[in-house]
Order: structure tokens, then sequence, then C-alpha cells
């Protein structure tokens, strides 16, 4: 199936394949021991209609994310974003809770890709890269019509990651990266980033296939790695050990940069580094309810808990931090202490 169809509405996931029922309730037949008494047939069948299952679970996850976005419901419950929301609420991964949520974004703006999610022409991964790129565009005063980027998704329906990556850097015209960056990290490792031409990097795929058994992981790094240990040990074989200059020592560690200060010039910046170390320089904002406390780091600021318009001072009584989502959030409430 092709062709983009519109997504079914939310009700639908009542009728999820039978197999979601199994694995929902505590039951004895998914436990790993009990699963050797399948025939390979039998195993192989489930298998796959559990991944039509996640598949299907996934479109109806999406949905239900654009909602909450849409409500802003994480701010009651003491997150200061849906990405904080998936992360710490949810419990996913920051890089799973980074696909969904680019994922849900592209989904309201192109539902009828969810068709494509649930018979798996489309993943999440490919969604985000589509979704990351219109973010690019929209920075750059651009965007894509939502006609276009229906063409662009069925463009990438059933692509690899590769082949999704070309498709988007020909779509959006992607420059080409030709200058080496080399980055030194934390633990003495060296990051490169470098660019191959096809007949290059055919060479490269061809030695990491005669490397296979010495690099089995075929990780990029160990086949470079050894290629280059295998050319230095037959080039400088007799020179002497002294005029070989390692690589990484060559390379300087760039110092720290500074962040940039953030002041409200109405306070004293005395009154706001107390009320920051009495906050433990995270958002105050607690949930009555839950006892949930946002904690973000992120974007804070002092709020006057009794606004000035309302009679509010700046004496220490009257203030906390709180991040700018949740500031924003009491603000829309009109001034409302509900999470205080």
């Amino acid at each position: 199936m092709s062709a983009l169809s519109r997504p079914r509405p939310p009700q639908e996931a009542s009728s999820l394949a039978p197999d979601l029922a199994i694995l929902l309730r505590k039951d004895s037949s998914v436990e790993p021991q009990n699963l050797k008494h399948l025939s390979n047939a039998e195993l192989m069948t489930r298998m796959k209609r559990l991944a039509a299952t996640e598949r299907k679970i996934t479109h109806v996850i999406l949905l239900h994310l654009c909602e909450i976005e849409e409500r802003r419901l994480y701010l009651k419950d003491g997150y200061d974003g849906m990405y904080t929301y998936l992360t710490q609420g949810l419990g996913y991964s920051e890089a799973g809770a980074y696909r969904r949520l680019q994922s849900a974004r592209l989904l309201r703006r192109i539902p009828e890709a969810a068709a494509n999610l649930e018979n798996g022409s489309l993943n999440l991964s490919q969604m985000t890269q589509v979704q990351k790129e219109l973010q690019a565009q929209t920075k750059k005063g651009l965007s894509l019509s939502a006609e276009r980027t229906k063409d662009l998704l069925k463009k990438l329906e059933n692509q690899n990651s590769q082949e999704t990556q070309r498709t988007l850097a020909l779509e959006f015209d992607s420059p080409l990266q030709t200058q080496d960056r080399i980055k030194p990290q934390k633990d003495d490792s060296i990051r490169l980033e470098t660019t191959f031409t096809p007949e290059q990097f055919e060479d490269l795929k061809q030695a990491k296939s005669l490397l296979s058994h010495t690099c089995p992981d075929g990780a990029w790094n160990d086949v470079i790695g050894s290629l280059a240990k295998d050319f230095n040990k037959r080039k400088l074989r007799d020179v002497p050990s002294g005029k070989r200059e390692s690589f990484a020592t060559s390379i300087q560690n760039a110092g720290p940069s500074e962040k940039p200060s953030h002041r409200r010039e109405h306070l004293r910046i005395a009154i706001k580094r107390d009320l920051l170390k009495k906050a433990q320089n995270r958002c105050e904002y607690t949930d009555l309810k839950t006892q949930k406390r946002c904690s973000s780091t992120y974007q804070l600021e002092v709020e006057h808990i009794q606004p000035l318009a309302l009679g509010g001072s700046n004496s220490l009584e009257n203030l906390r931090i709180l991040c700018r989502a949740h500031n924003n959030h009491l603000a829309r409430q009109g001034g409302l202490q509900a999470g205080r």
C-alpha cells in the first residue's frame, strides 16, 4: 500500500490485535521459557502479528501526543515541555522521546501518513528526519507545502536510512560538507567527520567486508583503524619510534565556552542569586496533587507569587524561580497559584 490515506480515529485502538491483550495482562504464555513450545511457524506468525500491532499502537500513541501537546497537559503535571514529559513522565529514552515527539508533530501536519506508519512503509526515524528538515526550512523563512510534503513522504516509502538521507539531501538541496572536522572528547577519543567520494566509499565498504573476520562488529572506526595500523606497520617498519607522532597528541582541547548571563534588570542580582540558591537552580513549580516538582534548569526566571500589578512586592517571600514554560503557564491562568 503505497498511497497515503487518512488515519483511522483513535477510537479504533480497541480493535488492536489479540496479541496485545496477551501482553497487557500478566499471562504466563509470554514468559521466555513458555515460548519454547511454539513451532517455528507459530513463533514467526505470532511475531509478525505483534510487529503489526506495535506499529498500530505507535500510530495511536502519536495521536495522543498531538492532543496532549495541543492542550499543554504536561504543564499541570509538573513538566516544562513535551520532551521532559516523555522522558521523565513516561520513561522513554532521550532518543525514543525525540523521535516520537517529532513524528507526532509531522503527523499533525500530515495525518495521512498514519497509514504508512501502520503498514511499515514509513518509520519513526524517517518521520523525524523529515520534521527536522521542515523546521530548518522554517528557520530560513521558507516552507514546504502540505502537498509537497506528502510527495516527499511517498518518495521515502520503504527506503533504508542511507537512501532516506540521500533523498532528503536532494529534496532540500543540502550543501555538500567537504571540510574535515576533528573533535576531541572527554575520554581522550577523537571524533572525525569527513566526506568520501562514491568511489572511495565503495573501496571502504569492500575493505570492511574483507576485514569482517578481524572486525566482526563492522564498526567504521575499527575498520579504518585496522587499515591505518596495517599501513603504518608496512611504511614505518624501519623508522625510529622517536620520530612517530601520535595523531591524538596534535589535538588541542578546546576550553569550555562561557554561558551568557541573563538578568532581570528591575531586581538586584544578589536577590536572584539568593533565589537560585534556595531553589537549587531548578524550577520550583510543584503540582499539589502529585507533589511532582518540575525541577527544570532551562530558561529559569523570577516569578512574583503576588503580581506587582496586584500589590505584590520584590521581597524574597513573594519571589520564586520558575522555568519560562511554567511562568507563562501561570500567567495564562491569570495569576492563579494552583501549582504553588
